[in-house]
């Protein structure tokens, strides 16, 4: 059962596992952290925006959560470095680590990309959960933990959408990325894993696709539950995978996507005309 805030803020800190979660200021990074939290875990997060996550950190802080926030260009292999120094100094121990930190990129195709956005792109969905992955796995490694990693994957990186180019090329890149991790960690116990989310209702989503009628519905009608999915669905699937739950599964990508990827037909009505 999730630990109430009293319980969670007595605990003594080499009590707790410590997850370290990145975009952790806002959307499925906020929601991440907040179930974590509720867990009993203690959580360093890490955002770009400093102002976000501090004004974050101090409203959990003041609930009685074990919440330190790190204000982190994920793309920078030094601050990457120093930061996970810094939570090991904390707290003497890394358990998990959630690479939630990720961008959209831009829309334009193979004919008209921006070579320096596509670059962007897989330089925040990719490398930099590399860099973090081999941080945080030797952190496991010399601690003797056995530790979990879970990454961001997409719909976009097993089918091709409109979603934009150099997004879904970056996420196929992670699947390769979490099954290689999950290869080369497996003989020291620690397991890599990744949730690939659907339509999602994100600050960003909600700005744009979400709050467009016409977009809204054609992202519904392409799921089997006819529906977006809320940022804490894909928080619960995190949690499981990092928690000892899952301590046999490694190497595997969880859909959290309302059953996008099951098919490509619409289950609302037969194509034979038979009633459902």
């Amino acid at each position: 059962m999730p630990i109430n805030k009293l319980e969670t803020k007595n605990k003594t800190t080499n009590e707790k596992k410590v997850v370290l979660i990145t975009g952790a200021a806002q959307g499925i990074g906020f929601a991440t952290v907040k179930k974590f939290l509720k867990e009993g875990w203690a959580v360093a997060a890490t955002d770009i925006k400093k102002k976000e996550l501090d004004e974050r950190v101090k409203a959990l802080t003041a609930e009685g959560y074990d919440i330190t926030g790190y204000v982190l260009d994920v793309t920078k292999y030094n601050q990457d470095k120093k930061v996970v120094d810094q939570i090991v100094k904390k707290y003497g121990r890394i358990d998990a680590l959630f690479n939630n930190a990720g961008i959209v990129g831009h829309r334009p195709t193979i004919l008209n990309f921006d070579p320096k956005l596509i670059h962007q792109a897989e330089e925040v969905n990719l490398w930099a959960g590399l860099y973090l992955a081999q941080l945080v796995g030797r952190v496991f490694v010399e601690k003797k933990i056995k530790g979990s990693i879970v990454n961001v994957s997409s719909l976009a990186a097993s089918f091709v959408d409109w979603s934009p180019f150099g997004y879904g090329i970056s996420k196929a890149a992670v699947d390769g990325f979490t099954r290689a991790a999950a290869f080369h960690l497996g003989k020291y116990g620690i397991r890599v894993n990744s949730v690939a989310p659907g339509y999602t209702k994100t600050e960003m989503a909600i700005k744009y696709d979400y709050s467009n009628p016409k977009l809204r519905k054609a992202a519904e009608s392409k799921t089997l539950l006819n529906r977006w999915i809320e940022p804490s669905e894909i928080a619960n699937a995190v949690y499981f995978l990092s928690s000892d739950e899952a301590s046999a599964i490694t190497g595997a990508k969880l859909p959290v996507d309302a059953g996008y990827t099951t098919t490509k037909e619409s289950n609302l009505k037969s194509i034979y005309d038979e009633d459902n």
